[in-house]
């Protein structure tokens, strides 16, 4: 389960903070040591506004503590052992940083963990405590450590912990799909997810020996795109049979606009659709 859970985070990670930041995965920091970092992120000059890309939610907020970060998603509760590779790799780039920077100011990059669970020792060891304004799962380690934990069990289930919770272990994930196929189509947040969902499946397509869990995640999202490709015709088929009323001069009744936008039958629609050129009223369109 760990190859295909980072995987899909880093894949996740790459589509969802690509408009406000560059992107890179598996990123070489010390070659002769090969250190890699999951995700390192670097914010752009400018940035989009967050009511332009509300599916982030929480995960903007992160990205602007510092302008340089690194995300670390786990698959399973981290240990200190863990933590330390991460910050070793994390100081031996902000050293790289600083060089580059020519004796110019470099502050170092944060470091966000992503935990399934809550890593008892590494908050006890790295003094990782809740901080005043974030929401519950936020830990801020040692200052001068600039690094935090996001234990995504204690996260609350709400839009703007979506991505995040995508990024946990399969029950969460699904769990966090389901809510998605929820959502109604006129949601801001969905349409981003139907172009970040479709690439990701395609992660898996060659992906052979897949665990049970993994079959069930790769199936979840095969199936969701295509109940979003279907549900996004039905729309645009139940828009054109509106916009053809409209250009033939009819009011189109509260009653008969609810039943098109409400049909999901690709057939219904199509057989409205072309009753809709001839028809002698709005109601003759939807008629049995």
């Amino acid at each position: 389960m760990p190859k295909l859970h980072d995987l899909v985070c880093k894949h996740l990670l790459r589509e969802a903070l690509d408009p406000i930041s560059t992107v890179e995965l598996e990123k070489p920091v010390a070659p002769l040591d090969e250190q890699r970092i999951d995700v390192y992120c670097e914010l752009r000059p400018e940035l989009p506004p967050p009511d332009a890309l509300p599916h982030l939610g929480l995960v903007r907020r992160m990205a602007e503590v510092e302008r340089r970060f690194l995300i670390e998603p786990f698959s399973s509760t981290p240990s200190v052992d863990s933590i330390d590779d991460n910050l070793r790799k994390k100081f031996n780039l902000h050293h790289g940083l600083k060089k580059a920077a020519k004796g110019s100011s470099s502050p170092k990059p944060v470091l966000w963990v992503l935990s399934p669970g809550r890593p008892e020792e590494v908050l006890q060891g790295y003094v990782g405590a809740p901080v005043a304004g974030w929401p519950s799962g936020f830990y801020r380690c040692a200052p001068e450590l600039a690094t935090w934990i996001v234990v995504l069990a204690e996260v609350s289930k709400t839009a703007d912990t979506l991505l995040l919770r995508l990024m946990g272990p399969a029950t969460m994930q699904l769990e966090a799909l389901r809510e998605l196929d929820a959502m109604p189509l006129s949601e801001a947040q969905r349409q981003p997810w139907i172009d970040i969902l479709a690439d990701v499946r395609y992660l898996f397509d060659d992906e052979p020996d897949l665990s049970p869990e993994e079959k069930t995640i790769m199936t979840e999202l095969r199936q969701r795109w295509e109940r979003e490709k279907a549900e996004l015709r039905a729309e645009g088929k139940a828009e054109a049979i509106l916009s053809v009323l409209v250009a033939r001069g009819f009011k189109v009744s509260d009653g008969v606009r609810q039943r098109v936008l409400g049909c999901k039958d690709p057939s219904t629609l199509e057989r409205w659709l072309a009753r809709a050129v001839t028809a002698a009223s709005d109601a003759e369109v939807i008629a049995a």
